[in-house]
């Protein structure tokens, strides 16, 4: 399944569709890993099966994907919930509903997979672009040597 998106008023076409893991790498290397090489770009869960890609394309070019993982939380009680990870848009092609329009097509897919819950940790920097996106901050918050404080989010399906 693959979407194809229209917009108006100077905004282009692109394409969102399910990808392999590779292809997310060297945009999580761009936007979310600078100082790695695009090898040590992926994540253990990348390969598999449950594991869901997404890709939004311009023109063939890869502008923003989202990987989608079937794992619990500590402080979450549902099955059948995913975890949001790596969710990097192409710093050209933000504000323009790039993300948003991923997300929802993911949030499709899940559904369909009788997903209950998507969760994601985060910088307090970026809760507020998250709660843009439907998720609710939740009282668990730690830090990260490498990235400072993080909240876990929370999005019902």
């Amino acid at each position: 399944m693959k979407l194809l998106v229209h917009q108006s008023e100077g905004y282009c076409m692109f394409e969102i569709k399910q990808i392999e893991a590779e292809h997310t790498y060297a945009l999580r290397q761009k936007v979310l890993m600078p100082d790695h090489s695009i090898d040590e770009c992926g994540y253990t869960r990348d390969k598999k099966e449950e594991t869901l890609h997404i890709g939004a394309f311009k023109e063939e070019t890869l502008i923003g994907t989202a990987s989608f993982f079937k794992e619990t939380h500590e402080k979450m009680k549902q099955k059948n919930v995913y975890r949001l990870r790596g969710l990097a848009i192409d710093p050209e092609h933000r504000n323009q509903l790039r993300g948003q329009t991923l997300l929802l097509f993911a949030e499709n897919k899940l559904t369909q997979l009788d997903a209950a819950m998507l969760w994601c940790t985060t910088s307090v920097k970026n809760v507020e672009y998250y709660q843009h996106l439907g998720f609710k901050e939740t009282d668990h918050r730690f830090h990260l040597p490498s990235k400072g404080l993080n909240v876990l989010m929370v999005k019902p399906l």
